[in-house]
């Protein structure tokens, strides 16, 4: 036990060693994080920095890994800077697609970053990756719930901190999943040439008798609803699209998979993988096409088209030997979808709006909250409300009149004193 502590303490050193920034970021981060939850509206600025950690922590990550003994290093670390243009980022601007998009394009910027051809070694590296995500995610949740059980016991036992649970259990919370997990993932994500590593039991069983099977019965359900479309000549129902990205997302997981299984029982199906796939993505093109053509671009049909475009590309890349990589699909990917979120003019959301003002659809009003403008109640004197046109709730919101809100289902009450609404 004292020897796996030493090693433990040992990879830790090492990986605080060589990723000096990313230590530096998951510190300040999850202190920032404390003081912006403490102090929200003196420190609003902090939100988006906040939001986006996970990106700008990869992307350091990433130029660390690239610029080891290179002339580029000093790039490294001024990433650490890299998080000042999102001072001026709006919150609202924070939670939109660009968010998941930017989470998606940097995870696979890490992917293509290595830049192994080999199929098995691109997937050994994206497993080892997942593995260590997960592995520090656990370890701070247990973590983060032994806190928890502590804290509750002294407050409990010795009725002290009676109102400070809040703040114990958000502060926890940046601390151990700002700081703790990155540093994990710091640990469990260094370099290794085990090649037996991602072969266990359990991977292979849950390949074999779980995913496998339960992808050849989805199959089985698209191949009698593509016959079904066509031999009553409809179309596909929407929600199908999604079915479709799954179904064909998985079927090329888990074909690069195959290789770290001893029984591959299902190789018949993955080897024609490209073949196994093009009747969904048919139906997903002749669904998404119509849809398109009767009611125009919304910003989530463009990623759906995007979408549709990188796997129908991965299909057709692996119809050959010489281009079926997973590098190649990856760098597909990342352009793909950069260009309809980050190049001005061409954005979803430009694409939406081009498309829906055709149309007469579109509202050229960029409609956001006003903070500053509400109305405030604090007596039982009746209020006009004309002109106001948002209803936000509140939650634990209290005036200084004592008159409490709450929103319940579409019914806004107003109470003074408990039961009295």
């Amino acid at each position: 036990m004292k020897k796996k502590i030493e090693v433990l303490i040992n990879r830790l050193k090492l990986a605080v060693r060589k990723h000096p920034v990313e230590v530096v970021l998951s510190v300040v981060f999850s202190l920032a994080g404390c003081v912006y939850f403490e102090y929200a509206f003196g420190y609003s600025f902090l939100a988006a920095p906040l939001a986006y950690f996970p990106v700008l922590f990869l992307i350091t990550y990433i130029l660390n890994g690239l610029t080891v003994q290179h002339k580029l290093r000093p790039l490294y670390f001024l990433s650490a800077f890299f998080f000042i243009p999102f001072l001026w980022l709006d919150k609202d601007d924070i939670w939109q697609p660009t968010y998941l998009v930017s989470l998606i394009v940097v995870q696979l910027l890490y992917l293509v970053s290595g830049w192994k051809r080999d199929n098995d070694e691109f997937v050994r590296v994206g497993l080892r990756y997942v593995k260590s995500l997960l592995s520090a995610g656990l370890l701070a949740g247990i973590a983060y719930l032994l806190a928890i059980s502590i804290f509750t016991s002294i407050q409990y036992i010795f009725e002290i901190w009676e109102n400070s649970y809040r703040s114990f259990y958000t502060d926890s919370a940046y601390l151990l999943f700002m700081c703790g997990m990155p540093l994990l993932f710091l640990m469990f994500n260094q370099e290794r040439e085990e090649k037996e590593e991602s072969r266990n039991r359990l991977f292979e069983v849950l390949l074999n008798y779980v995913l496998s099977p339960a992808l050849l019965i989805y199959a089985v359900i698209l191949y009698l609803y593509f016959i079904k479309v066509a031999v009553l000549w409809s179309l596909p129902k929407g929600a199908v699209a999604y079915i479709v990205v799954s179904f064909v997302s998985v079927t090329f997981i888990l074909k690069g998979c195959q290789v770290f299984l001893t029984k591959r029982y299902y190789d018949w199906f993955y080897k024609q993988a490209s073949f196994a796939v093009l009747p969904a993505l048919v139906m997903y093109w002749v669904g998404a096409c119509y849809r398109i053509n009767e009611y125009g671009f919304t910003e989530p049909r463009v990623y759906l088209v995007v979408v549709g475009l990188i796997l129908t590309c991965l299909a057709v890349l692996f119809f050959t030997k010489q281009y079926g990589r997973y590098l190649y699909a990856s760098c597909l990917a990342i352009v793909f979808l950069s260009v309809v979120t980050y190049i001005p003019g061409i954005t979803a959301k430009d694409i939406e709006r081009i498309s829906q003002t055709g149309r007469d659809n579109y509202s050229p009003e960029d409609k956001r909250y006003d903070y500053q403008a509400y109305l405030e109640i604090d007596n039982g004197e009746p209020v006009d409300i004309s002109g106001y046109q948002f209803l936000m709730p509140v939650a634990g919101y209290k005036n200084p009149g004592k008159m409490w809100t709450t929103t319940e289902r579409d019914t806004f009450y107003l109470f003074n004193h408990k039961g009295d609404t």
